[in-house]
């Protein structure tokens, strides 16, 4: 009997024939999709080790970029220091320091980029790209002009201050625009621009390889390349995100200040540009303000650049607390900032914004265990009433805060008078060059007298220019225009010979003057300058050191080179020269220099007396300086006594010893030698005489002395 097959068994193994053909598909599929797979992850990891070594080598060559830049800069800084050759070696010597780390950092960085360079032309992805040969010559050629730089800047830093003078004067600054702004900063450049183009070309192969690949994967590999190439594809958009910070962080270190976050000069110079091109189009007008802090230099030399760089840091974070988040609050060098105020047009609120930003200045700043109390002078401008173009705006506020700074702490916005003023002073500076040479110091004196008698016990010669054509002109016209050491220099030598002259004259009169107190600046207390101008002007003049007495600052204390001006004075003091600490409680001592710097007197400043009978803290304080003066063993002066109010309150707080305009005002020598008690011949007269010299001199009001009750309380 024939038997028929099963159709449920060829059915069957129909079924299991292509279960099995499906299964040995998918096994194939499976090492198909598996080789595909790895194939793409080794591609990837491929093209990411690639992008990583480009984005590494891009960094180091813009971070090279920058601090050869740097290094420019701070070789022509040193050049122009060392042509000065008034400028201390303390200065010098970190600005050399500083050359030699960036020129180590700068070849670290070329030995880096020579391994990165090595290491990505072993790269896979790499054969694929047609080599650049351009690149690599480029490379090449710059890292042998870098190296030339280098080795320049680096002859530069070792060279001996004087050789360094000579190189700036003839070839230096040409030498360092050559070899570094031109060539150098081009090649830079280019090489940067053809390593992110690199970099976009590994990523546009890896891009095709992968998509090549997952095309062939289908719809399966789809969904296990979702969870195999998730962690990968993230990897590769964090690489992207970091490629975009690091665009943004180059961006805004090219226009934000290192120091205080705020925007830099060149930040501010395009919002100028954009401010002004919006003025065009909208007709909204916006000022400017410029701001400069008082005496700041001050706090620099004596405490060193952390504590400026804290004080700038300080300003900065109030400018911030104060203006509207719309202003643009900039740092353009230096102790000086600016800020932009869209909207503003009018002077009076322009002045309340700026008197704002003065009180938030104005708050104690502390830094290791020294407290500083700053101020700002602040100029501002109006556009487009004041200036309607960029130059025009900057120069009108600058005259604005030229202005301000002649009163410190003060709003100044600009107007006709803050341009008079510039003038002025600017004429003033080019006059006060050739003042000495052409004796036009003069010196007026004024007495210190005994508060209780009246008796003459010396004067204070005070400084004055006869300009020839504005007449007689005192100190605070010209003092604050006398930048640099030579003109300070100048004048003090034309005050001691005029001093020593006057003092010659009334010796040689039989006038007893007393001894004359001459302020001596520290650029004179710092070496023997000002110890050799006194003696030579004493033995010129057969003078004796008591004729003199020097005035110091309290400044003296907090200058570096305070132990040399401690030198000095103590070699005056061994003389039996007086030295007397001027404008006492304005400035920066403490006990401690109280206790151990060589002084006779203390002069309480004038501050302090114009405020007795109206102010108790101001006698308060009065009080406390006598006590402390005698406790030390020494004697007190009170400055500026102007009423009889003021001189009864001083003796009875213990001061013996004054001047002022109750007195006397400074006079000329003519004027002032007419009151000096003159020298008497035999012991008894001259007894008799000194007890009468407080109705001879007659410097107390009335010409009258006091009550023989009225003694020291």
């Amino acid at each position: 009997m024939l038997k028929l097959p099963n159709p449920l068994t060829k059915t069957q193994y129909s079924v299991e024939r292509y279960i099995r053909s499906i299964g040995r598909h998918y096994l194939n599929a499976v090492v198909v999709m598996t080789f595909l797979i790895g194939a793409t992850y080794l591609t990837v990891m491929i093209a990411l080790d690639r992008h990583s070594l480009q984005q590494n080598i891009s960094f180091l060559t813009s971070s090279q970029f920058i601090r050869f830049q740097q290094l420019a800069n701070q070789t022509r800084a040193l050049m122009r220091a060392s042509a000065d050759s008034n400028l201390p070696d303390y200065i010098i010597a970190p600005m050399v320091e500083d050359i030699r780390g960036a020129i180590t950092e700068i070849r670290t960085m070329s030995g880096q980029l020579e391994e990165l360079h090595h290491r990505i032309g072993q790269n896979f992805l790499e054969e694929l790209n047609p080599r650049d040969e351009t690149s690599e010559e480029l490379r090449v050629e710059l890292s042998g002009r870098l190296d030339d730089f280098l080795d320049r800047a680096a002859r530069v830093a070792a060279a001996s201050k004087e050789d360094r003078r000579q190189r700036y004067t003839f070839w230096g600054p040409i030498d360092f625009a050559v070899s570094s702004d031109s060539v150098l900063i081009r090649q830079f450049s280019d090489l940067i621009d053809r390593a992110h183009n690199r970099s976009d070309i590994s990523i546009d192969n890896a891009k095709k390889i992968m998509s090549a690949l997952l095309a062939l994967i289908a719809g399966t590999l789809i969904l296990a390349s979702t969870f195999l190439f998730s962690p990968l594809l993230k990897k590769l958009r964090n690489e992207h995100r970091r490629t975009m910070d690091f665009e943004n962080q180059l961006t805004q270190l090219a226009h934000t200040d290192p120091l205080t976050g705020l925007d830099n000069r060149s930040a501010f110079n395009s919002a100028i540009g954009n401010l002004f091109s919006g003025l065009k189009t909208k007709e909204a007008g916006f000022s400017m303000l410029v701001i400069d802090l008082d005496r700041f230099k001050n706090i620099n030399d004596s405490f060193g650049h952390p504590a400026g760089d804290a004080v700038l840091r300080h300003v900065a974070t109030a400018l911030q607390n104060t203006f509207r988040s719309s202003d643009v609050v900039a740092r353009l060098g230096g102790d000086e900032f600016a800020v932009l105020l869209p909207g503003i047009v009018d002077a009076a609120s322009l002045a309340m914004v700026a008197n704002r930003a003065i009180e938030a200045i104005a708050v104690e700043v502390l830094f290791e265990g020294h407290t500083f109390q700053i101020s700002a002078s602040i100029g501002g401008a109006l556009v487009p009433i004041h200036a309607t173009d960029e130059p025009s705006l900057i120069r009108i506020a600058d005259l604005a805060l030229y202005a301000a700074k002649s009163a410190r702490s003060t709003v100044v916005i600009f107007d006709e008078a803050s341009l008079a003023l510039r003038l002025e002073a600017n004429q003033l500076s080019a006059a006060l060059v050739v003042a000495a040479d052409r004796n036009e110091f003069i010196v007026h004196y004024q007495p210190k007298v005994s508060l209780l008698t009246g008796e003459h016990l010396g004067f204070e010669a005070l400084v004055r220019w006869r300009h020839p054509e504005l007449g007689i002109l005192a100190p605070g016209r010209f003092l604050p225009l006398m930048e640099g050491s030579h003109l300070i220099r100048g004048m003090t030598r034309a005050v001691v010979a005029i001093v020593s002259h006057d003092l010659r004259a009334w010796k040689d009169a039989g006038l007893i003057p007393g001894p004359i107190a001459i302020n001596l600046p520290e650029a004179l207390l710092v070496g023997e300058e000002g110890y050799e101008m006194l003696a030579g002007a004493i033995r010129e003049n057969g003078l004796d050191w008591r004729d003199f007495a020097v005035e110091v600052t309290e400044d003296v204390f907090i200058n570096r080179s305070a132990d040399q001006i401690l030198g000095t004075v103590t070699r005056f003091r061994e003389h039996g020269l007086s030295i007397s600490l001027d404008d006492f409680g304005t400035g920066f001592a403490s006990l401690v220099h109280l206790r151990d710097f060589p002084f006779d007197e203390l002069k309480i400043d004038r501050s302090f007396v114009a405020n007795i009978g109206t102010d108790i803290r101001s006698e308060q304080i009065i009080r406390a300086m006598v006590d402390l003066s005698r406790n030390l063993g020494k004697r007190c002066v009170a400055e500026g006594i102007e009423t009889d109010i003021q001189r009864r309150f001083l003796l009875s707080a213990g001061c013996e010893i004054g001047q002022g305009y109750l007195f006397a005002k400074p006079q000329p020598a003519a004027r002032a030698g007419a009151h000096l008690p003159k020298r008497f011949t035999g012991s008894k007269k001259s007894v008799a005489a000194r007890s009468d010299i407080g109705r001879t001199t007659g410097w107390l009001t009335g010409s009258q002395p006091l009550n023989p009750s009225e003694t020291v309380g």
